[in-house]
C-alpha cells in the first residue's frame, strides 16, 4: 500500500469512529420498542460486554425508562467497543439502539450523524454489501452545514475499491475510481481529499491539466485548505519534471511558487512548506529569496536536518563561512558524517580529505549504488590522490566500489556510465544530451575528463558551459565554478 493511500485511510477513519455527540434537547414525539424486547437488548448487552462501563449504563437506561440520552450514551459505549476489540456484535447492538432513539425522536441529527459514521467506516472497511446505499442514505439527512465536516460516503468508496483492487493484485482501474470521486464531489463539494485524490489519479496518467483543473475547482469551492493549495503547487512541480528536467519549462515552476505562498500563511510554522517554497525560489535564480524561507524554516525547527539542508543551500549559492558554520551545528546536534550533505559541501569547496572521509562513511549506510555515487567517488578519489602524489601522477582506482553494482535508472544514466566507464566518446555523449539538465551533465563531466588530462583551455569552456545551462540546483554548478578557479 502505498505512503498517501494509508494517511488517507487513518485520516478518514478518525472521522468515521467519533460518535460523542449529545442529543438535542427535544421530547420524545413516538413510542420505542415493546417492554420485553427492550429488556431482552439490555440483558444482550450485558451478557456482551459485561464491563462495569456497561453495566452502569445499562442500569441507567432502565432506571430512567429508556430515555434517549441514556440509550445514546449506551450505543456509543457499544460502538466504541466494537471498534477497540473488533466485535461485530456489539457494532450491531449500537446500530439498534441507535434507531430506537430514532423511534422516539426522528430525524434527530446526533443519531443520524453516528449512524452515518457507522455505515461510513462499514463501507471503508468492506464489511457487507448493504453499507454503501444506508450511509448515502443517512448522509442525505445530515444538515448541511454538518455535512461539511464530514467526507462524503463516496470517497469511503474509493478507498475500499482501490484496497481491494491491489489486494487482489488488479490492474488499477483508474476510470471506475475516477467516477467514484467525481461522485464524492457532488455529494460533498467542500471535501478537499476528493479533489486531491482525484488530481492524483489524473496525475498518475499524466492528465495534468485535467488534474490542475480539478485541484483549481477546489480551491474556489474551499478557500482555506492548505492540503489544495500544496496539491496544486506539487502538480506544477511534478508536471514541470515530466522529461525529468524541470528547468525546461520555468513557468510550472513560477506556478509552483505562487501555491506554496498561498499555503504558508494557513500554516505558518509548517517548516517543510517553507523549504518546499525555497526550492522554486532557487529554480528561479532567487537566491536570496530562497535563503530567506530556507531561513524561516530554520528559525521554526532547528534539528540536524534542517540544518544540514541550510548548510546545502548556502554551499550550493557559494557562501562557505556560512556552510561550514551551519553544518558544524548540525554535526554538534548530531548529524552523523554519514550524511550526504557531509561529503557534497566539502565537495564543493575542494575540501577532499574531508570529502572522502564523509564518502567513506556514507557508502556504509547505502545497499544500493547510484550512478551519481561512483561519479562523486571518482572524483574524490582522484583530487585527494593527486594533492598527495608528486607530478600528479595517475591516482590509482579507489577502493569503495569494488566488485559493486552501480544502479542504472534512465536511458540517459546509461549513456553517462558508458561514456565514464570510456565505453563511447564524449562526442556520442554529447549527441544523447537533449535536455538542459542532459547538457550540465554532458559538459561538467566531459569537462572534467579534460581537465583531468590536462586540456585546461578545452575544459575551461565546458565547465563555463555547465553553469550557462541554468539549473540552478544541480550539484555539478558549484563544482564547475570550484575547477573554473583552479
Amino acid at each position: 500500500m502505498n505512503v498517501t493511500l494509508s494517511i488517507l485511510i487513518v485520516l478518514l477513519l478518525l472521522t468515521s469512529c467519533n460518535n460523542t455527540s449529545h442529543l438535542a434537547n427535544k421530547k420524545p414525539e413516538t413510542t420505542s420498542a415493546s417492554p420485553n424486547k427492550m429488556i431482552a437488548l439490555l440483558q444482550d448487552s450485558k451478557r456482551t460486554n459485561p464491563s462495569s462501563k456497561i453495566t452502569q449504563l445499562v442500569q441507567n437506561v432502565t432506571q430512567t425508562n429508556n430515555d434517549p440520552q441514556a440509550l445514546f450514551e449506551l450505543a456509543n459505549a457499544h460502538i466504541q467497543s466494537a471498534y477497540t476489540h473488533q466485535n461485530i456484535h456489539e457494532h450491531d447492538l449500537a446500530i439498534t439502539y441507535y434507531n430506537e432513539i430514532l423511534q422516539l425522536m426522528p430525524g434527530n441529527q446526533a443519531v443520524i450523524n453516528a449512524l452515518y459514521k457507522i455505515y461510513y467506516d462499514d463501507t471503508l472497511n468492506n464489511r457487507n454489501a448493504f453499507a454503501f446505499s444506508k450511509a448515502t442514505e443517512y448522509f442525505k439527512q445530515i444538515s448541511v452545514h454538518a455535512r461539511e465536516q464530514l467526507n462524503p460516503p463516496s470517497l469511503a468508496q474509493f478507498v475500499a475499491s482501490k484496497l481491494l483492487q491491489e489486494a487482489q493484485r488488479q490492474t488499477t482501474n483508474n476510470q471506475a475510481l475516477r467516477e467514484i470521486l467525481l461522485r464524492a464531489i457532488q455529494e460533498q463539494p467542500k471535501n478537499d481529499n476528493a479533489y486531491i485524490q482525484l488530481a492524483k489519479l489524473y496525475s498518475n496518467d499524466r492528465y495534468f491539466s485535467l488534474a490542475l483543473a480539478t485541484l483549481k475547482l477546489g480551491a474556489e469551492n474551499i478557500t482555506d485548505s492548505v492540503e489544495l493549495y500544496n496539491a496544486i503547487a506539487s502538480t506544477y512541480e511534478n508536471r514541470s519534471n515530466i522529461n525529468k528536467c524541470n528547468y525546461e519549462h520555468p513557468t510550472d515552476i513560477i506556478n509552483a511558487a505562487k501555491y506554496y505562498k498561498l499555503a504558508i500563511p494557513l500554516s505558518p510554522t509548517n517548516s517543510p512548506q517553507h523549504y518546499k517554497l525555497a526550492g522554486t525560489l532557487f529554480d528561479q535564480n532567487l537566491g536570496y529569496l530562497g535563503l530567506y524561507e530556507s531561513e524561516l524554516a530554520l528559525a521554526l525547527h532547528q534539528t540536524s536536518t534542517n540544518l544540514s539542508i541550510s548548510a546545502q543551500n548556502h554551499s550550493m549559492l557559494g557562501y562557505s563561512e556560512k556552510a561550514n558554520e551551519l553544518l558544524q551545528r548540525a554535526l554538534n546536534n548530531g548529524l552523523a558524517i554519514s550524511d550526504l550533505s557531509y561529503h557534497e559541501i566539502s565537495m564543493n569547496q575542494g575540501n577532499w580529505q574531508q570529502a572522502a572521509k564523509g564518502f567513506a562513511a556514507y557508502i556504509k549506510t547505502r545497499e544500493n549504488y547510484s550512478l551519481y555515487d561512483l561519479l562523486k567517488s571518482d572524483i574524490i578519489w582522484q583530487q585527494l590522490s593527486l594533492q598527495h602524489l608528486p607530478n600528479k601522477q595517475q591516482a590509482q582506482q579507489q577502493p569503495w566500489f569494488a566488485n559493486k553494482k552501480v544502479d542504472l535508472t534512465s536511458p540517459w544514466e546509461e549513456n553517462l556510465f558508458n561514456y565514464w566507464t570510456k565505453k563511447i566518446t564524449a562526442e556520442d555523449l554529447k549527441k544523447m544530451a537533449i535536455n538542459r539538465c542532459e547538457k550540465t551533465e554532458y559538459y561538467f563531466y566531459t569537462g572534467y575528463q579534460d581537465y583531468r588530462n590536462g586540456h585546461l583551455a578545452q575544459a575551461k569552456i565546458k565547465f563555463s558551459e555547465t553553469l550557462k545551462q541554468n539549473t540552478y540546483r544541480f550539484i555539478e554548478r558549484p563544482w564547475a565554478r570550484y575547477f573554473l578557479q583552479q
